[in-house]
């Protein structure tokens, strides 16, 4: 496992973070330095949320509805509200350690977001948990379990998911590692389930640059709009001393049926993320919704301030 960390502990204080890291990946030798870690831990945590929303009630597109030679036309109060929010998030993360790299990895939490402007507050609670396992010749077998849910004014939803992947560790002398990973996923919605399949490539470059790379597969489900394929990339490097993210989705549905029309749609979004203060973070973006049905397009910017948690 050391030998494909592409950190080489040439100091002291490289040594200590690497024999860290490895005894809490459940290798209780780590370098062979002194000092044992903790089997199980749990960190609670606080952070303020501050961001803005184009549909703080889960409403409805202000615009009517045209569906062949039949147009629909929306109650008002209906009509999706947009403005900021400003709330707190919390939970907590944990580990415990049951073998030689083989631990569970969990965390817990939730959120309340409220906006003054509507007198309208967003809801949302999720939970993770994941089995990370050294089956040996540096191959891994995780299993992972989530479950989200989202509640606002005019609409709730519940997702979950349950997630088998093998990854292989891939090292190029010192230039770079990749962590290659195939995994089969079983989708839940509140209105229909998916199989889907998952391919992704993490690569840690020598030049402080990490790249991710991810595409995923979803089989066809009988006139629900549902996920058929997407495309997912992020680059993070330093500007300036300073962690820099950019990223990059696409995603295409299909399925939907909708008063005997069908429907589909594309989401792009394009995201970046930049620490400016060692405490929050600036997170700006575009997403735009091209769907067959005008009724369904749309555009938002995505703006807010990301804040590092308290933990305790």
């Amino acid at each position: 496992m050391s030998n494909l960390l592409n950190f080489k502990a040439t100091n002291l204080r490289s040594a200590l973070v690497l024999d860290y890291r490895l005894k809490q990946e459940g290798y209780d030798r780590g370098l062979g330095l002194k000092g044992m870690t903790q089997q199980v831990t749990f960190s609670p945590y606080v952070s303020p949320v501050l961001e803005y929303s184009s549909d703080i009630n889960g409403g409805n597109p202000d615009k009517p509805l045209v569906l062949g030679s039949l147009t629909f036309y929306g109650d008002e109060e209906f009509f999706r509200k947009k403005g900021l929010l400003a709330g707190v998030a919390f939970g907590g993360t944990g580990r415990a350690i049951y073998g030689d790299g083989r631990y569970l990895d969990y965390n817990i939490g939730g959120s309340y977001t409220y906006s003054p402007e509507h007198d309208m507050s967003v809801m949302q609670g999720f939970a993770n948990v994941c089995s990370k396992n050294d089956i040996g010749g540096n191959f891994y077998v995780d299993g992972c379990l989530s479950t989200n849910r989202l509640r606002r004014d005019l609409s709730a939803q519940t997702t979950s998911s349950a997630t088998l992947s093998v990854a292989k560790l891939i090292a190029e002398g010192d230039r770079r590692v990749h962590q290659a990973r195939f995994g089969i996923r079983r989708f839940f919605d509140d209105g229909y389930e998916q199989n889907q399949l998952t391919l992704q490539l993490d690569t840690l470059h020598n030049s402080n640059l990490f790249t991710s790379i991810n595409v995923s597969l979803g089989d066809e489900v009988k006139n629900t709009l549902a996920m058929s394929h997407s495309f997912t990339a992020s680059v993070g490097t330093y500007l300036m001393k300073k962690p820099f993210n950019a990223s990059f989705s696409y995603v295409a549905s299909d399925g939907g049926m909708l008063l005997g029309f069908q429907r589909e749609e594309t989401t792009t979004l394009f995201g970046l993320k930049y620490a400016i203060h060692p405490r929050f973070s600036l997170l700006v973006g575009y997403k735009y919704t091209s769907s067959n049905i005008d009724y369904f397009d749309e555009s938002e910017a995505i703006v807010g301030v990301q804040f590092a948690p308290i933990q305790f």
